[in-house]
């Protein structure tokens, strides 16, 4: 690599449970800060969109984040949804923030539809509440 980074990236850390991800993002995040450009870091962990939600998901504490801008973590209240269309927009719009700002993105987490949502060309059909009512209705009657 060289002493200069040539333009901002998006970098994806992502794995199953316990395998690392979060100490691997930020000895990334602190490499391209030693060549010339710093990086954010984006959650991709649906449990970590929720406050209070520390014990269980290996969330970092504040103190741990060695000063590295977090993005999209305690974002939610337990009692919010936590929809993928609504994670790949907010998800898309803090990336590229980080990228106008001149600095690297990484994506981090193991929730691969929440992962894939950002990285691959997925669209939503917006919610059709109607349609639901009639599908919940026949799960109540069919079973």
């Amino acid at each position: 690599m060289s002493a200069e980074v040539d333009s901002a990236r998006l970098y994806a850390v992502v794995g199953a449970t316990g395998t690392g991800k979060s100490d691997l993002s930020l000895r990334l995040a602190d490499g391209l800060a030693l060549h010339g450009r710093p990086a954010e870091i984006v959650n991709a962990d649906a449990m970590q969109l929720y406050r209070g939600m520390d014990i269980g998901t290996a969330k970092l504490p504040v103190a741990e984040r060695r000063g590295i801008p977090h993005h999209l973590l305690d974002v939610l209240e337990v009692t919010d949804d936590a929809a993928v269309a609504w994670y790949q927009m907010a998800a898309r719009a803090a990336i590229e923030g980080i990228l106008a700002r001149g600095s690297h993105a990484i994506l981090v987490g193991g929730s691969g539809l929440y992962v894939s949502s950002v990285l691959f060309d997925f669209r939503f059909p917006p919610r059709d509440e109607a349609r639901r009512a009639e599908l919940e209705a026949d799960l109540e009657r069919l079973g």
